[in-house]
């Protein structure tokens, strides 16, 4: 996942991308975007890319992602 959102970032995103996921729980609202927004602070966010080992393949004991 996170190799496809850093192309995604890298080769398609121009300033911001929102979108909306359907699920059995509700919606989830994502927001993609090359901008902080207000209020919000750099160490707020985890880095993932370039992938960190804990989120290799190898590392998880299902594909349940969590």
């Amino acid at each position: 996942m996170f190799r496809l959102l850093a192309r995604f970032a890298e080769h398609d995103l121009d300033q911001w991308d929102n979108w909306r996921l359907n699920t059995s729980h509700g919606p989830v609202y994502v927001n993609v975007s090359r901008a902080l927004g207000p209020g919000w602070q750099d160490e707020m966010f985890t880095p993932v890319w370039p992938l960190l080992t804990r989120f290799t393949e190898a590392d998880r004991g299902d594909a349940s992602g969590g």
